[in-house]
């Protein structure tokens, strides 16, 4: 049996279909709740880090702008663009003895497969690196910190909040 050179084209383009079906990029959007860190109740490495109860992921083409915890008395909203380019900009901070100071931030993001990772660093010397992945209604991110003293790695797991 012969397979015509029609036919062995039909099945290249639905083998490539398949496989860029398969490498979709997941839509990280919505409001998730913490439901687990691994460690048991990780707490972050003093105080950088920390496991927001709750965040807001709003994911466009271009980036994704994540919304969690408090800076100050504000919620920390972090940008990071999805073409791999730097994003920095500066905010006010109040430091561990009470004086305010301006922090320099740096955030940078790239997909690796279905697996986004978020870079961010600050003029502090902190450095974050969180690699999201989605499945089963589950938000995972692996983060991992580095700072002047202890680096910490952790497990978050986030459920859809209703």
């Amino acid at each position: 049996m012969m397979i015509g050179r029609g036919t062995l084209l039909l099945i290249a383009l639905a083998v490539g279909a398949s496989a860029a079906w398969a490498q979709a990029k997941p839509d990280f959007s919505g409001t998730w709740r913490l439901s687990g860190t691994t460690p048991p109740n990780y707490p972050g490495s003093a105080g950088w880090g920390v496991p927001s109860p709750t965040i807001s992921i709003k994911q466009t083409p271009a980036e994704v702008t994540v919304q969690s915890g408090q800076y100050g008395s504000n919620p920390m909203t972090v940008v990071y663009k999805l073409d791999g380019s730097d994003n920095i900009w500066e905010a006010p901070s109040v430091t561990q003895s009470g004086t305010t100071a301006t922090v320099r931030w740096r955030t940078k993001a790239r997909w690796d497969g279905t697996r986004l990772i978020l870079f961010t660093w600050n003029t502090a010397l902190n450095q974050m690196r969180d690699v999201m992945s989605f499945g089963n209604g589950t938000l995972t991110i692996a983060r991992g910190t580095e700072q002047p003293g202890p680096s910490t790695n952790a497990t978050l797991t986030y459920s859809k909040a209703q």
